[in-house]
């Protein structure tokens, strides 16, 4: 059963490569990322979260989830529009995504409540 009120371990906070990241800021995902949960409020604006290249991403499926609070949102991107993926824009609390890639593009497999 998925938890939808993860604690990022500390381990996943510093490092890079962990499949299981907690941010708050604008990143770029490496291919071993795939559990992604994203705060955005006041004190860190709204923010864009770029998927790693589709090409580099064969077969693999992201969740993101949004901790969203005081107007403010997180953004899903492709890299260098390189999937075909139009930007998520995840701006209440709880919305996700998740998404998996083909190697040519990025298919959302799974949604709630994004514009």
């Amino acid at each position: 059963m998925l938890n939808a009120n993860p604690q990022a371990t500390l381990e996943a906070q510093m490092d890079e490569n962990a499949a299981m990241l907690h941010l708050a800021a604008a990143t770029t995902l490496r291919r071993a990322n795939v559990f992604v949960y994203g705060t955005v409020n006041t004190a860190n604006n709204s923010w864009t979260l770029t998927l790693p290249p589709v090409a580099e991403a064969i077969g693999q499926i992201v969740f993101v989830y949004a901790t969203v609070a005081n107007s403010k949102t997180l953004t899903v991107a492709d890299n260098n529009d390189d999937g075909g993926l139009s930007d998520i824009s995840l701006d209440a609390d709880g919305e996700y995504v998740v998404l998996l890639s083909t190697g040519k593009y990025w298919i959302n497999l799974a949604t709630a409540g994004y514009s």
